[in-house]
């Protein structure tokens, strides 16, 4: 068995570890250089620049590597639910995270790193939607010149700005989590074009007329 060198991967996740602790702290509001990073991480600027090139790859490394670990914790096995109950785990969840660690989110999406986080978000948000959630089956059927995935990606787009201009204000408006998981999942069920018997269906934990799973 060929020996495989540890220290790459350590090296990467304390850079990352670094970077998620500037975001998280009162220091991001001040120029960080690699030089700071590559020593709060105790690594050298070559070992840096060897894995992410740059100060904004390295913020977005760090926030995915959040951003997915907020997802894994949703349970993805929700094609039973009500869209109530789905909306009100996956959301409310995904929301919290995003609240709690909202001066991260901020200055992440405030910096360079900001387009490709929010396609991260966009991309995270259309797989749930597609492939676990009581909408998946109705975006899948909908006909039209469009594919299922064009269809996830416009619904997870509109999710994305409006989650992340409600992230941006100072003071929010909703004012919490809860209702601005509300906000978006009466939006969800508004734009995704099912019909009046599909949206009952999906409120009341049943297959949608003429939907197989």
């Amino acid at each position: 068995m060929a020996y495989e060198d540890p220290r790459p991967i350590r090296s990467r996740q304390a850079l990352i570890q670094a970077m998620t602790e500037v975001l998280d702290s009162e220091a991001a509001d001040q120029d960080i250089t690699v030089a700071d990073l590559a020593r709060l991480a105790g690594v050298s600027r070559p070992t840096l620049y060897q894995h992410f090139g740059d100060l904004a790859t390295l913020t977005h490394a760090a926030a995915l590597a959040r951003l997915e670990a907020a997802f894994a914790q949703i349970p993805e096995d929700n094609l039973s639910d009500t869209w109530t109950a789905y909306a009100r785990s996956t959301f409310h969840f995904l929301f919290t995270d995003l609240d709690t660690h909202a001066r991260f989110y901020r200055r992440a999406l405030q910096g360079p790193a900001g387009y490709a986080l929010s396609q991260d978000v966009v991309g995270l948000l259309a797989r749930r939607l597609l492939d676990t959630s009581p909408l998946g089956p109705i975006i899948r059927r909908r006909q039209g010149p469009d594919s299922p995935q064009d269809r996830a990606d416009f619904l997870a787009a509109g999710v994305a700005w409006h989650v992340i201009h409600w992230l941006q204000q100072e003071p929010r408006t909703p004012n919490t989590v809860d209702e601005v998981a509300e906000r978006v999942s009466a939006l969800l069920l508004a734009a995704c074009g099912a019909t009046k018997a599909e949206i009952a269906a999906v409120e009341a934990g049943t297959v949608p007329p003429g939907i197989v799973r």
